[in-house]
């Protein structure tokens, strides 16, 4: 499938669907959604549920992440920094550990510029603070789509 089609934008949304039926023998990829807030969390899976052509999962903290991980197909986990039982950072770590293809997006209300290259050291795709914007969210969110579907 090609990188255009989507191009991060809601408007772009329709367009993805459209390639996406395309290729119905392709299957659906997975974004994981972990965070312990569960409004946030819902927001985020709402908002991620309108991009089509992907499902959308969610776990309260890492532990329930990993095993979501352990299903396999997800391409995707976006993640809060602070959790109780385990991190931001430490499921970065485990989930690079299980399948480096994956990518990690984290989000915090409390980061720092050493967290953020910590992270980032580790293989994070993205170290991103709250709030943030929506559209700029989507749009990355829409890039790390794109190079998932090169590879």
């Amino acid at each position: 499938m090609a990188k255009e089609a989507w191009n991060g934008s809601r408007k772009g949304i329709k367009e993805y669907k459209m390639e996406r039926r395309k290729n119905d023998s392709v299957p659906k990829r997975t974004i994981l959604v972990v965070d312990d807030e569960p409004g946030f969390r819902d927001m985020l899976k709402w908002h991620l549920d309108g991009i089509g052509g992907v499902d959308v999962a969610t776990a309260r903290d890492g532990e329930e992440a990993m095993k979501h991980a352990v299903k396999g197909n997800i391409f995707l986990v976006i993640t809060d920094l602070t959790m109780p039982r385990l991190n931001g950072l430490e499921l970065l770590e485990k989930i690079k550990e299980k399948n480096p293809q994956t990518e990690v997006v984290i989000l915090t209300g409390f980061g720092s510029v050493e967290t953020a290259v910590h992270a980032m050291k580790k293989g994070a795709a993205d170290f991103i603070l709250k709030p943030f914007d929506l559209k700029a969210f989507t749009k990355m969110v829409g890039k790390i789509l794109g190079k998932v579907q090169e590879k």
